[in-house]
C-alpha cells in the first residue's frame, strides 16, 4: 500500500471515529434529554470522557477502523459485540461512582446507538467506496472455481470495499480468459509485474490443491508486497463461519465446532424454532388470511398444497405451502415474495421443519441430513447461481457442521432482504 493510500486511509479512520462519538452521544442525548431533561453535557467532564474513550477504545480493539469486515453482516455482529461490553463497562462504572443515572437510559442509548451507527457506516463506506478512496485491489491467485466463487461473492458484497483486479493463474489454457466478469491478467511468476500495474494491496491464494511447495512459492512471491494474504480453502468443506485459531507451542491449530452434532445446540435450535414460528404465526396471520382469501378468490380451488417429502433422518411427513400453480397474479406474487411458504411454519410447530436448514428432500433422493429441513436456508440466500449437487451437499454440511444462533440470524435477515429486492433462488 501506497503511502498515498494511507494517509487517506488514516483520515477516513478518524472522520469514522469522529462520526461513531457523534451518534454515541446523540444516542444519549435524545435518551437523557426526554426522560431526565438534561443532556449530556449536564454529566460531568470526567464521565463524558470516560464513556467517550471507552467507546474508542472498545471500537478499536476489535478492529473497527480499519475496515477489515467483508460483509455488512460481519460488520453487524462486531458492532453488536462492542456495544455489549461497552454497555456493560459504563453500568459498573456508574455503579462504582454512585452515579444517580439510571441503568435502564443506558441500555435504551445503547439500543437507539446501535442501528443508527450500522446504518451511518453503510453509508459512509459506500459514499467513499463509490469515490474510490476506499478501495481495495485484491488480485486472486488461481482462476478455477474456488477463484471464481471468491470473485463472485466481492461483487455481491460491495460493503468489502474491494476491487478485483483479476486473476494469475498456471493454466495456459486460461490465459486472457473472463472469470466472473474478471481478467486472466497472466502466471502466477507474473505477479510483480502485475502488482504494479494495477497498485495491487491484498492477494487471495485460491488453489486448493496446491503443494506445499508451491505455496511457499507464492508467498515468497507476495508477502513483503501486499498487505494480507488471503488463503481460500476448497468451497465449504474445511471452513467453518467462526474458526477457532490457537497456538500450540509455535504450531498454528485451527479447530472446528461441532454445530448441529452438538444436541446442546439441537436443543437451542429447537427452542428457537418453537418460539420464532409461534412468534411469527402471530404476527403474519393477517398476511396468510389474505392469501388465503386470495387464492380462494381467483378459482375457487384448494388453498393449500400438500407435498411428501423427505425430513430428517429419511423420516416423511406433509410440507404445506400455498398453492400457486395455475393461478395467473396472485402465483406469480406469492412465489416472488416467498409468502406461500409461510404455512411451512405449521411444519415448524409439529417438529418436521425448522426456521433455516437445507431444503426438504424429494422422496427418490438418495440424500437426507441428521437435521430437519428449513424454511429458508443457507443455499437460499446464496449469492450464487445454478448451484450443483456437490456445491449443494457441501453447503448444506457445512451449515450443519458450523451452525450458531449468529448464522441462523443473518440467513433469517438475508432470506428477507432478498424478499424485498425481489430475489428468489427458487
Amino acid at each position: 500500500m501506497t503511502n498515498h493510500k494511507r494517509l487517506i486511509r488514516s483520515i477516513l479512520s478518524c472522520s469514522q471515529a469522529a462520526l461513531d462519538v457523534l451518534i454515541y452521544w446523540l444516542s444519549f442525548e435524545a435518551v437523557i434529554s426526554l426522560w431526565l431533561n438534561r443532556g449530556p453535557a449536564g454529566l460531568t467532564f470526567e464521565v463524558q470522557a470516560f464513556f467517550t474513550g471507552t467507546m474508542l477504545a472498545v471500537f478499536w480493539f476489535n478492529s473497527l477502523y480499519d475496515f477489515k469486515t467483508w460483509t455488512f453482516w460481519d460488520e453487524v455482529k462486531i458492532v453488536i459485540k462492542s456495544a455489549s461490553l461497552i454497555l456493560l463497562v459504563a453500568v459498573l462504572y456508574l455503579y462504582s461512582q454512585k452515579f444517580e443515572l439510571s441503568r435502564f437510559f443506558l441500555v435504551v442509548g445503547i439500543l437507539i446507538f446501535v442501528p443508527l451507527c450500522l446504518i451511518s457506516r453503510y453509508i459512509f463506506r459506500r459514499i467513499f467506496f463509490a469515490l474510490g478512496l476506499l478501495k481495495t485491489n485484491i488480485i486472486i491467485l488461481g482462476a478455477g472455481k474456488t477463484g471464481e466463487i471468491f470473485a463472485e461473492k466481492i461483487i455481491a458484497h460491495s460493503f468489502t470495499s474491494c476491487k478485483v483486479a483479476g486473476f494469475l493463474d498456471d493454466d495456459p489454457n486460461k490465459q486472457g480468459k473472463l472469470i466472473a466478469g474478471f481478467r486472466v491478467l497472466g502466471r502466477l511468476d507474473d505477479f510483480i509485474e502485475i502488482y504494479d500495474a494495477y497498485d495491487i494491496d491484498e492477494a487471495a491464494v485460491a488453489i486448493s490443491t496446491a503443494s506445499r511447495k508451491l505455496l511457499t512459492h507464492i508467498l515468497d512471491l507476495v508477502e513483503f508486497h501486499v498487505r494480507q494474504v488471503h488463503y481460500i480453502p476448497d468451497a465449504y468443506m474445511l471452513t467453518t463461519f467462526s474458526p477457532s485459531i490457537r497456538d500450540v507451542d509455535g504450531m498454528p491449530l485451527i479447530s472446528a465446532s461441532q454445530g448441529l452434532l452438538n444436541p446442546v445446540n439441537r436443543f437451542v435450535k429447537n427452542i428457537m424454532d418453537y418460539t420464532g414460528a409461534f412468534t411469527a404465526l402471530i404476527i403474519f396471520s393477517p398476511l396468510m388470511i389474505w392469501a388465503a382469501l386470495k387464492i380462494k378468490s381467483e378459482d375457487g380451488g384448494k388453498i393449500f398444497h400438500k407435498l411428501e417429502t423427505l425430513g430428517r433422518r429419511g423420516e416423511k411427513f406433509m410440507c404445506i405451502s400455498f398453492r400457486t400453480h395455475k393461478l395467473k397474479h396472485t402465483g406469480k406474487f406469492l412465489r416472488r415474495t416467498r409468502i406461500y411458504r409461510l404455512p411451512q411454519l405449521f411444519n415448524v410447530l409439529k417438529g418436521e421443519m425448522s426456521l433455516v436448514g437445507p431444503a426438504p428432500s424429494a422422496l427418490n433422493s438418495k440424500r437426507t441430513y441428521t437435521v430437519k429441513p428449513g424454511i429458508t436456508g443457507f443455499i437460499q440466500v446464496s449469492v450464487q447461481k445454478n448451484i450443483n449437487s456437490d456445491l449443494r451437499r457441501e453447503m448444506n454440511s457445512y451449515y450443519i457442521r458450523n451452525w450458531s444462533i449468529w448464522l441462523d440470524t443473518v440467513i433469517l435477515l438475508r432470506t428477507i432482504y432478498a424478499i424485498f429486492n425481489k430475489k428468489s433462488s427458487q
